[in-house]
């Protein structure tokens, strides 16, 4: 007599609901954060640094400013993408700043890049496809 048991699989798919924008600038992060104050008419505030572990470099803290806009149920955060010779984002080699923004129907992402460009320091901000980004984990150390 045999038995056979029935094998299952467990298998799931993260979800990442953020919008993401790189941000190319020439100014510290305490500057970027108030300049994108100004210009989305937020108020995001220093956080403690979010640790990014890595087996060559070690663990390093990127800096991390965060604001919650209650009357559209978002969540923005500005997170400094390059310190040392760590990157938050490996992938975004382009980017200094990362601009992440829970993703809602009542926040344009095309209106929120518009903005970020009419920033003085700013040479360059562009969206960026989850999808391809291979360290897309890391988003979630800040959520």
């Amino acid at each position: 007599m045999t038995i056979s048991m029935a094998k299952f699989t467990l298998s799931f798919e993260e979800e990442y609901p953020y919008l993401v924008f790189g941000i190319t600038a020439t100014t510290k992060d305490y500057r970027m954060c108030w300049s994108l104050n100004k210009a989305l008419n937020i108020s995001l505030k220093r956080q403690s640094a979010v640790d990014i572990h890595d087996k060559e470099k070690g663990i390093t803290g990127h800096s991390c400013f965060v604001y919650e806009d209650e009357m559209y149920s978002a969540k923005y955060r500005l997170i400094e993408n390059k310190r040392a010779h760590s990157r938050f984002l490996p992938e975004v080699v382009q980017a200094d700043y990362l601009l992440i923004v829970d993703e809602t129907e009542r926040i344009s992402k095309t209106e929120i890049l518009l903005k970020i460009k009419t920033i003085r320091q700013v040479l360059l901000a562009f969206n960026i496809d989850i999808d391809t980004l291979k360290h897309k984990q890391n988003l979630m150390l800040t959520a």
